[in-house]
C-alpha cells in the first residue's frame, strides 16, 4: 500500500505500509564432541547453522535404533543393509529409511537429495561398504545447499 490510498476513506497505518518480513527461526543446538576446554567455548557450547545440521545429520546416518535410550527410535540403521545384495530395491529401501528418519529428527533443514553409492570396498567380514550424501539446504537460507557424507561400514 502506498500513502495516497485510502482505505475506507481512512490513511492506511504505519503497520501496514511496513513491508511483511519473514523471519526465519535459527536452530541451535549443542557442538559435539562435548568438550571443556575453555578456548573450546567449555563443555555446552552451543552450535547453529551448517555446522550443527551436519553433526545432527551424520549422528542420525550412524546410529543404529534402540541405540539411544531416551530416544529408541533415533538413527537410520543402515548397517543391516550392508550384506545384503546390492539391488534397486535395496537403494529405494535406504532412500525411504533415510527420509523418514530425516524428516522425524532433523530440524531447521530441508533434505533436497539422497545419493547412495557402492564404494567396491569390503570390511573384514565381507560386507559392502555404502557411501551416503545428502544434499541439504538450511531453512533460514534456502539459496544454500550443501552436502553430507557419511561412509557406512
Amino acid at each position: 500500500m502506498s500513502n495516497t490510498i485510502s482505505r475506507f476513506g481512512q490513511s492506511p497505518t504505519r503497520y501496514e505500509l511496513q513491508s511483511p518480513r519473514e523471519k526465519k527461526r535459527e536452530v541451535r543446538g549443542l557442538n559435539h564432541p562435548l568438550g571443556i576446554r575453555k578456548e573450546s567455548g567449555g563443555f555446552f557450547k552451543s552450535n547453529s547453522g551448517r555446522p550443527m545440521i551436519k553433526q545432527a545429520i551424520q549422528q542420525l546416518l550412524r546410529t543404529e535404533k534402540g541405540e539411544r535410550i531416551m530416544l529408541p527410535n533415533f538413527g537410520c540403521t543402515l548397517r543391516k543393509y550392508l550384506f545384503q545384495p546390492i539391488t534397486e530395491d535395496l537403494f529405494a529401501d535406504i532412500k525411504q529409511t533415510i527420509v523418514r528418519s530425516f524428516n522425524d529428527y532433523i530440524e531447521g533443514a530441508t533434505l533436497r537429495k539422497v545419493s547412495i553409492f557402492e564404494t567396491g570396498e569390503y570390511d573384514a567380514a565381507g560386507g559392502n561398504q555404502l557411501r551416503v550424501i545428502l544434499s541439504v539446504s538450511l531453512d533460514s537460507d534456502s539459496l544454500e545447499v550443501f552436502d553430507v557424507e557419511a561412509k557406512i561400514q
